[in-house]
């Protein structure tokens, strides 16, 4: 019988690849420990990352009975999502093009 647990997230409002630069520093730890790096890191990813973490481990607890202090981060997939292309008007009656990223990002726990 496999533990596996996912949570996963759609539209995430970053790049890819500024979620996988944090993705890459928490791979393969104990949630525990991916709580506190996360916690205290300044970057709006992993903001993004402890949500979805707390998400994951809501699962794992509530939903299957698994404990907390044997949970570690199996996975951590992040892949591209949609562009959003937009417009802003600059001088002299011009419009300059620019996109907005999304990303998606699914993690998945398992016991040891």
């Amino acid at each position: 019988m496999s533990n596996q647990v996912t949570a996963t997230l759609k539209y995430a409002l970053m790049s890819d690849k500024k979620i996988s630069l944090i993705a890459d520093l928490v791979r393969g730890k104990k949630v525990k420990e991916a709580f506190v790096l996360l916690e205290h890191m300044p970057k709006k990813g992993a903001r993004t990352l402890h949500k979805l973490l707390k998400s994951a481990t809501a699962n794992a607890v509530q939903n299957n009975g698994l404990s907390l202090d044997d949970l570690y981060i199996e996975r951590i997939e992040v892949g591209r999502g949609p562009k959003i292309k937009r417009i802003r008007f600059v001088s002299r009656s011009r419009i300059s093009h620019y996109e907005k990223y999304r990303a998606y990002v699914k993690v998945v726990l398992n016991t040891k």
